[in-house]
């Protein structure tokens, strides 16, 4: 039970993963655009997000 005898709603997986997408954006540095090599496919801060996700559930 949350506040008030409310029942405390569990967020989407949806909403989780955009928060964790915006505290990885703060922490991670940022993604190279140098010219050499291939471009990055994905962001760092992505990256990083789905490795907070993958500790949360290992």
């Amino acid at each position: 039970m949350g506040k008030r005898g409310f029942p405390r709603r569990e967020p989407s997986p949806k909403e989780v993963l955009t928060h964790r997408l915006r505290l990885a954006q703060e922490v991670a540095p940022p993604t190279p655009t140098g010219r050499r090599g291939r471009p990055w496919r994905y962001p760092h801060a992505l990256y990083l997000a789905l490795l907070l996700g993958k500790l949360r559930f290992a």
